[in-house]
């Protein structure tokens, strides 16, 4: 498996400058889904073996969607929330699966990150000391998964599972937005993944907020042409969002789903296609 440019920089960043970037500070976005955790995850694996970096793993929110927070549970996911202004005074920052201008992260204000790391597509005023936001793959694990397997970093199992779950939600099972990378990833980590522990974190209990937000979904959506979509009102998590816009997509002859929520005072979106060229991501 061929490591891609960011995957070799990663290698190149951590075996030259490892030491100089300890401690690390590593920041996912507000309320991480399974990429952002695993790749994470990925991120201190990789910086701890290649350049001795000591690393913690922070995020802003909750975990709220029921699979996300069995698979940090089961997993035994190192990161933890943050803390009132413990950002302030760390000496090195990386930011992953996301970026400062996106307003979705808690970077302080005006601070460069030493490292961004994402897949998602790269906003103008995304700065840091090493940018590495690659567009073409479908997640941002399967960057880390290049870079652990060209550097020969071994994959314990459940870093294995977590990467495993990563990719396939972000991609919903490789098919949706997934690049041929994503998928060589993808198989190339499978064999060390617990099935049992995947399979439990898939199908996890559910609390009564689901399912109110769910019938709320399906009792008020409408739909124009190609196009399903609601407002959801308040919701308990975030998370609900793309739940709900990823069920209402599956209504037969839509192409195009759209839900809208309110948490915590904010306006959340989710869009979602079936269409692989569509590029979703890309118009919000």
């Amino acid at each position: 498996m061929k490591p891609g440019f960011h995957a070799r920089r990663l290698i190149k960043l951590f075996t030259e400058r490892g030491k100089s970037l300890s401690p690390l500070t590593i920041l996912t976005h507000d309320h991480p889904d399974p990429d952002a955790l695993a790749s994470a995850w990925a991120l201190a694996h990789l910086a701890q073996a290649l350049g001795k970096v000591r690393s913690r793993i922070v995020y802003g929110g909750a975990i709220g969607r029921a699979e996300n927070r069995l698979m940090a549970e089961r997993l035994l996911v190192p990161a933890r929330p943050l803390r009132k202004g413990e950002l302030a005074g760390v000496p090195h920052l990386a930011l992953i699966d996301t970026q400062p201008p996106f307003k979705n992260n808690r970077c302080p204000p005006r601070r460069i990150p030493d490292l961004i790391l994402d897949h998602h597509p790269r906003h103008p005023d995304s700065q840091a000391h090493v940018l590495l936001v690659d567009e073409t793959v479908g997640a941002t694990t399967t960057v880390l998964v290049e870079a652990l397997l060209a550097s020969g970093v071994r994959i314990p199992r459940r870093l294995a599972t977590a990467i495993i779950y990563g990719i396939g939600s972000e991609t919903q099972n490789l098919g949706r937005e997934a690049t041929p990378r994503d998928m060589d990833a993808y198989k190339a980590v499978w064999p060390l993944a617990n099935m049992k522990a995947l399979w439990r974190i898939s199908y996890p209990q559910r609390a009564p907020a689901f399912f109110r937000a769910l019938a709320r979904g399906i009792n008020a959506a409408f739909s124009s042409g190609p196009v399903v979509g609601v407002h959801l009102g308040d919701v308990s998590t975030p998370d609900r969002v793309a739940q709900v816009a990823d069920f209402l997509l599956t209504l037969e002859k839509m192409r195009w789903s759209v839900v809208t929520a309110r948490y915590s005072g904010r306006l959340h979106i989710s869009l979602r296609s079936n269409d692989p060229g569509a590029g979703a991501g890309r118009l919000l």
